[in-house]
């Protein structure tokens, strides 16, 4: 099955499938009104943290601005500035959310956030497992530290500092941050520490730090240092590659984009879905965005099993599976991710039947997390519940809303 290649095409001929909203949009019977007395109930003077989900309803950014700007004009408000985390379903509509909510507010578009763990996953399998972990407030965390006793250290001094956490990078005073800067990198007055760590409490300096940065910093003592056991990597270049989306959402063309990022020029992305809706976005518009990859648009769906047997699945480097769109604003759920797993199983009989071995990398996005079990069973490398990550995502937000760098 070799798909329909999809050329450039004029971009007046189809509505990318977005719309504008407004306030003034709204239907007469749409619950809108945001009441300021129920706001008043809440104690907002009184919250650390506001966190406003986007709801599952027509026009979820309306509501979600005007909740906003009520909030932040109440005139009962003290003059505590908020921290208010909201997430935005329509990158369409951040303009004027960033008007409404001024520097009080953190938007996240959550599509976004899931399309770029979801591109990546396939890429390094258990990075959802990984995120997911240091999201959760059960296991160990990212936290910031002002460390004065580091001030005029290296970076690579300050690896070597801690007993109980492991240090990862540098928040500049200016907020830049630095994710595994040059060991030599200077830690200057107001630059924070960024670690990973069991708890808070945990992020403490070794009792012999100043011993230990003697011991391991530079120059670095052979008899420190097994040479033998490092392996060293050499570096090759990107490879030309062949994935493929099953299925199609709001997700399917931000993953396209970020997939666009990592291969190199010449690779191919292949798409199933019998939505006609999805075949022209990827005609009209998809096509002209994307510079490192050649669009292939298969017509068919990811549990039809003579759909998926056309498709020669040995040739490919990564599979992504997503859930329909439909199903989330329809709050059809289980039926969306039911075909996740029946397209799982059908891939994994379809590989034990050609009695070839699988050589590409599986990851599916899901909606309900009671459902990871039959991911699991289904053979995924990679289950991605949007919904528990971005819930997830948006706390620690609201903790500290530096996680976002």
């Amino acid at each position: 099955m070799t798909g329909t290649k999809i050329t450039g095409t004029d971009r007046d001929q189809c509505d990318p499938g977005h719309s504008n909203i407004s306030l003034q949009n709204a239907r007469p019977n749409d619950i809108l009104t945001v009441k300021m007395t129920d706001i008043n109930k809440l104690g907002p003077n009184q919250a650390r943290s506001i966190i406003i989900l986007a709801p599952q309803t027509h026009s979820p950014d309306v509501r979600v601005i005007k909740t906003i700007l009520a909030i932040r004009n109440n005139p009962q408000r003290n003059t505590t500035r908020f921290h208010i985390v909201a997430e935005i379903s329509d990158r369409i509509n951040l303009d004027v959310a960033l008007i409404a909510g001024g520097d009080e507010v953190m938007f996240v578009h959550a599509d976004e956030i899931i399309a770029r763990i979801m591109a990546q996953s396939g890429r390094q399998s258990g990075l959802a497992v990984i995120l997911s972990s240091l999201l959760s407030f059960r296991d160990d965390e990212i936290y910031f530290k002002l460390e004065r006793a580091l001030f005029g250290r290296t970076f690579h001094e300050a690896l070597f500092s801690y007993e109980k956490c492991s240090v990862i990078g540098l928040m500049l005073a200016d907020g830049t941050v630095k994710m595994l800067p040059p060991l030599d990198t200077v830690i200057n007055i107001d630059d924070q520490i960024i670690v990973i760590a069991e708890d808070d409490a945990k992020v403490i300096l070794s009792s012999n730090y100043v011993a230990r940065i003697a011991k391991y910093s530079f120059p670095i003592s052979s008899s420190v240092i097994n040479l033998s056991a490092v392996q060293l990597s050499t570096t090759t270049a990107t490879k030309v590659e062949r994935n493929i989306i099953c299925g199609w959402n709001n997700k399917a063309p931000l993953i396209a984009k970020e997939l666009d990022s990592y291969v190199s020029h010449g690779s191919e992305l292949h798409i199933l879905t019998n939505s006609a809706e999805a075949k022209t976005y990827v005609s009209n518009y998809l096509v002209n965005e994307l510079k490192r990859q050649k669009l292939y648009f298969h017509s068919g769906h990811m549990t039809h099993r003579q759909d998926l047997e056309k498709l020669n699945l040995s040739t490919y480097n990564y599979v992504m599976l997503v859930p329909s769109e439909d199903g989330r604003e329809k709050n059809l759920i289980e039926e969306a991710d039911a075909e996740c797993v029946i397209c799982l199983l059908y891939i994994r009989d379809i590989i034990n039947k050609s009695h070839w071995e699988k050589t590409f990398s599986i990851v599916t996005e899901m909606y309900n997390v009671r459902n990871s079990e039959l991911a699991n069973m289904a053979s995924a490398d990679d289950y991605i519940i949007s919904p528990n990550l971005i819930s997830k995502y948006i706390t620690q937000l609201s903790e500290n809303k530096n996680i976002k760098k």
